[in-house]
C-alpha cells in the first residue's frame, strides 16, 4: 500500500501565507499602481527588527525571467490583522515604485524615509507619521485603502508567531561567490544571483533567533 506523503502544517501554512500576499500584491498593484509595479520575490525573515523591506536592486533573477526585487515580509506578521499586514505591503510598494522611478526616498543605508516616500505613500493609500529615527516611516492605511481591503477577504492563519519560523522549516539561500543575498525562507526558490548569475546555495541556520 503506498504511503500518503504528509506536508508539514507550518511549511503548508508558510505557503499558503506567500500565496496570500502575493495576491494581496497583485491587487495592490491594479487598485493603487495600476499595474505598473514589476513582480518581486516575497521571502520570510526571523527578525523583529521589522515588518518590512525591499531590497536596494533586483537581487533575484532565475534562466528564463527578468531580474526581481526581494520584498522580506516578517515571520512575525502572520498572526497580525489584515490592516496591518496590508498597511506593510503597501509601504513596501511605495519603495518598490521608487526604485523602478530613481526616487531617492531613503538615506542611512535605507533606514531614514525623506518627505519624498512621504508624498508618494500619501498618495497611493497610505498615512504616514514621523519618528525621529527613521523619518517619515510608520504608516497606516488611510480610510478609503481600509475600505478597500475589507473587500478583497483577506485569509487569516492564527499560527503562533514563533511556530512559523522554527529553524527545521527556515532555509538560508546565498550566493556562493559573493555571498548576498542572505535570504531566510520557508519556500524554497529556484534562482540565481543577479550579480554572480550562479544559483544561490541552501545554508543550514543552526539558529534563527
Amino acid at each position: 500500500m503506498e504511503q500518503t506523503k504528509t506536508v508539514d502544517p507550518i511549511l503548508k501554512n508558510a505557503r499558503e501565507y506567500e500565496k496570500e500576499l502575493t495576491r494581496i500584491f497583485n491587487r495592490f498593484n491594479t487598485h493603487f499602481w495600476n499595474e505598473e509595479l514589476p513582480e518581486v520575490i516575497i521571502t520570510f525573515v526571523p527578525t523583529r527588527r521589522f515588518l518590512g523591506h525591499l531590497s536596494s536592486y533586483p537581487a533575484w533573477v532565475s534562466d528564463d525571467d527578468d531580474p526581481k526585487y526581494e520584498l522580506n515580509i516578517s515571520a512575525y506578521t502572520i498572526s497580525s490583522p489584515p490592516e496591518e499586514i496590508c498597511s506593510t505591503l503597501l509601504h513596501e510598494q511605495c519603495h518598490l515604485y521608487c526604485r523602478i522611478h530613481d526616487i531617492k526616498e531613503t538615506s542611512n543605508n535605507h533606514r531614514y524615509h525623506n518627505k519624498r516616500f512621504k508624498e508618494v505613500a500619501e498618495a497611493h493609500g497610505l498615512i504616514i507619521s514621523y519618528d525621529p529615527s527613521i523619518g517619515w516611516s510608520p504608516s497606516e492605511l488611510n480610510s478609503k485603502a481600509k475600505a478597500y481591503v475589507k473587500r478583497l477577504n483577506i485569509k487569516q492563519f492564527g499560527y503562533k508567531k514563533e511556530y512559523f519560523y522554527k529553524g527545521s522549516n527556515l532555509k538560508r539561500f546565498s550566493c556562493p561567490i559573493c555571498h548576498g543575498p542572505a535570504v531566510y525562507s520557508v519556500i524554497p526558490q529556484d534562482v540565481l544571483c543577479a550579480n554572480c548569475k550562479v544559483p544561490l546555495e541552501y545554508m543550514p541556520i543552526k539558529n534563527p533567533h
